[in-house]
């Protein structure tokens, strides 16, 4: 059984946040207001969902992968809740992007749901480890911030999944974001690379459409 502080079902929490919304855009700072009494894990998961879908929503990876980074700063100084400076909380979410997240992380969704639940938590609520959680995120935060396509998506799937572990206490699915970070961290380098060798939209025009392909659209 989760904790109070998680949802049973990830899908059902992030439709609440957008219901919430009655079709109105809203800010960072609000998102966070409504969502930070219940820790950094969700906060991370609502940030990472826009870029961590194959066909990501344009334009938010290098804005967000800098929120999170600061977040798991204060993740890894022990803070229990999310804090951000005016600045960022003023920042503009529409209402069309929470949207389009929710939609069509529907299968990234599933298959969390399916493997996420309360495993090994005295690990996962090991002050050291969780610490270490941090400095993962903020790596791939770094990662998410590099203006190539793929080098922010693999990064941000490994945040939604260390924020589903944090969320529901899951010791075992945060090992496994561990272990799937140095592998998102090569997909990203193996992406800047190609970037730089053949121009900053080959990944764009040859990987996308296979992507695109892959996922239905």
């Amino acid at each position: 059984m989760s904790t109070t502080n998680a949802p049973r079902h990830l899908s059902q929490e992030l439709e609440q946040i957008r219901a919430g919304l009655n079709g109105q855009d809203t800010t960072l700072g609000a998102l966070v207001d409504e969502v930070g009494e219940r820790g950094f894990g969700l906060v991370f998961l609502v940030l990472a969902l826009p870029a961590a879908l194959p066909l990501p929503a344009p334009g938010y990876a290098t804005p967000f992968g800098i929120v999170m980074a600061l977040l798991a700063g204060q993740m890894f100084l022990g803070h229990s809740t999310p804090w951000l400076p005016e600045a960022a909380r003023k920042r503009r979410l529409s209402y069309g992007l929470v949207d389009f997240s929710i939609r069509n992380g529907g299968r990234l969704l599933t298959v969390v749901e399916w493997i996420v639940r309360p495993r090994i938590r005295s690990l996962a609520r090991h002050r050291v480890f969780l610490s270490a959680v941090a400095v993962i995120v903020v790596c791939m935060s770094l990662f998410m911030m590099l203006p190539i396509p793929l080098t922010n998506t693999a990064p941000s799937f490994v945040i939604f999944v260390l924020a589903a572990g944090i969320l529901e206490e899951d010791g075992l699915l945060l090992l496994a974001g561990i272990l799937l970070a140095p592998v998102a961290g090569l997909i990203a380098i193996a992406a800047l690379v190609f970037g730089l060798r053949h121009g900053m939209g080959a990944v764009e025009e040859t990987v996308k459409p296979w992507l695109r392909s892959l996922w239905g659209g």
